[in-house]
């Protein structure tokens, strides 16, 4: 089992339960991290929905039944609260899958970063040429209107469900990693750490570009340059009318 098979297999298996996959993880620290941060987000949210029942609370519901045929208005009050109760389900539950995408999507990103078939690409420092930018993003469905500088690595990269365009900008600092994730745009710009890596999320265009390295310190001039590329104005060929 190789790391994007362990990190398909963690989306559906927060446990891992799977022989191979428990194997995998145990050689590779990059999966056993991505494993932990999972099987710590399942124990929050559990705890967070393990409600205690409160004390009585089958004979209340046992008289409320029997004062309905007494009561012949009451039901419709009752109802009521039963629409809203089942309203903040909805609501609770829609929630819950929000927070658990947007976490394992971080986890997941970060895991692929880390992963030892990327370590290569973090030591790359010659620019890739324009074109091959351009055309991972077409790849993608997405038609920049520039390309930023000292992009050093590309490639379309699958992350468990989402499609990305992977990038490695080098430069002074250090390299940063670059995730461009399409048509999944997170709700605020956000910062967070994963796998001994600063990393914030940005929503941009109509989707969510990741940016993962040891300092923030480019952070915001790359974010400045991949906004342009991503919601400027397509370049206009020299010569055209």
């Amino acid at each position: 089992m190789d790391c994007l098979e362990f990190r398909r297999l963690l989306g559906s298996d927060p446990q891992v339960g799977d022989a191979d996959a428990r194997a995998h993880m145990a050689t590779c620290s990059a999966c056993a991290a991505l494993a932990a941060d999972a099987e710590a987000f399942e124990a929050r949210l559990s705890a967070a929905l393990a409600v205690p029942v409160p004390d009585g609370l089958a004979e209340r519901i046992l008289a409320a039944r029997r004062s309905d045929v007494v009561e012949p208005f009451q039901p419709r009050r009752r109802l009521g609260w039963i629409a809203l109760a089942a309203a903040a389900s909805v609501l609770l539950a829609f929630g819950v899958v929000r927070y658990r995408q947007a976490t394992s999507l971080r986890a997941m990103v970060a895991a692929h970063v880390t992963a030892p078939d990327e370590h290569d690409a973090l030591a790359m420092v010659a620019p890739v040429p324009q074109a091959e930018v351009e055309h991972a993003f077409a790849d993608r469905g997405v038609k920049l209107a520039d390309v930023p500088p000292e992009v050093a690595y590309v490639s379309e990269c699958p992350i468990g469900r989402w499609r990305s365009v992977h990038m490695v900008s080098a430069g002074t600092g250090g390299p940063v990693s670059v995730v461009y994730i399409v048509r999944d745009r997170a709700e605020k710009a956000s910062g967070f750490h994963r796998a001994g890596l600063v990393a914030r999320e940005v929503p941009m265009a109509d989707g969510t570009l990741f940016m993962l390295a040891a300092s923030d310190a480019r952070f915001d001039a790359l974010e400045h340059a991949w906004r342009n590329a991503l919601e400027g104005l397509p370049r206009v060929a020299s010569g055209a009318n």
